[in-house]
């Protein structure tokens, strides 16, 4: 009967893509095949950012496409409470992120015990939203890498920031200091930090991140992200 059900739904509403609105089989859930593999531009394996010595590397997936496609998925995900599409995108996120190193590097960082952990939302913007897209990516990231994800509550966001747009990276760096808290550091002990988030601008978020963890255990994070703007 569950079956039956399940195809009368299909058929009475077909499910479409959330992010091009074309029809998809059930198999490609959230996002058709073609927004997977060829609606956005793949970031290059050289990235050449200049890294504060409290991070290790920066995965991002895809190119932000201003006005495009991803702009309106991901604006989708963080104020339309989409989790099954943070989920998604996060599973695409770590498969990304294998597929991208040789397994001398990963077997690296498994020994180094990675731990995801996604960037904490100030409680008022959890109450508007619903829901951290953040923490939704990195569930995704950890069903694909099969690494931990730490637990809500042990990083919090203690201050409201005001909007980061039209800043440098000095004044969202001077915008973000002291915003993060760690109120638990024993999780942290022994482990290799893997912040997730789900853009990258100037880093100023991530980055001020990382200081907080390196503080506490002198351990540099690696960044992973959805896109690079």
């Amino acid at each position: 009967m569950k079956k039956i059900y399940q195809s009368y739904v299909e058929i009475a509403f077909p499910p479409t893509c959330v992010c091009c609105g074309i029809s998809t089989s059930s198999e490609d859930r959230f996002i058709c095949s073609l927004c997977r593999t060829n609606r956005f531009e793949i970031v290059g394996d050289e990235q050449n950012d200049i890294l504060p010595s409290t991070v290790k590397f920066v995965n991002t997936m895809w190119n932000f496409d201003k006005g495009g496609y991803l702009q309106d998925l991901l604006h989708k995900l963080k104020y339309h409470h989409l989790r099954g599409v943070g989920l998604e995108l996060g599973y695409l996120m770590g498969t990304n992120f294998l597929h991208r190193h040789s397994q001398e590097e990963l077997d690296g960082i498994h020994e180094a015990k990675p731990l995801i952990m996604p960037v904490p939302l100030h409680r008022s913007k959890k109450r508007k939203r619903g829901y951290n897209q953040a923490r939704a990516l990195g569930e995704g990231v950890a069903k694909s890498t099969g690494w931990e994800i730490l637990k809500p509550g042990v990083i919090e966001r203690i201050k409201k920031t005001k909007t980061q747009t039209g800043l440098n990276l000095k004044q969202r760096s001077e915008n973000l200091r002291g915003v993060f808290r760690v109120t638990d550091s024993q999780p942290l002990k022994g482990r290799f930090p893997i912040i997730v988030d789900d853009v990258f601008t100037t880093g100023a978020t991530t980055f001020e991140l990382a200081r907080v963890i390196h503080n506490l255990n002198e351990q540099s994070s690696g960044i992973m992200t959805v896109a690079k703007a």
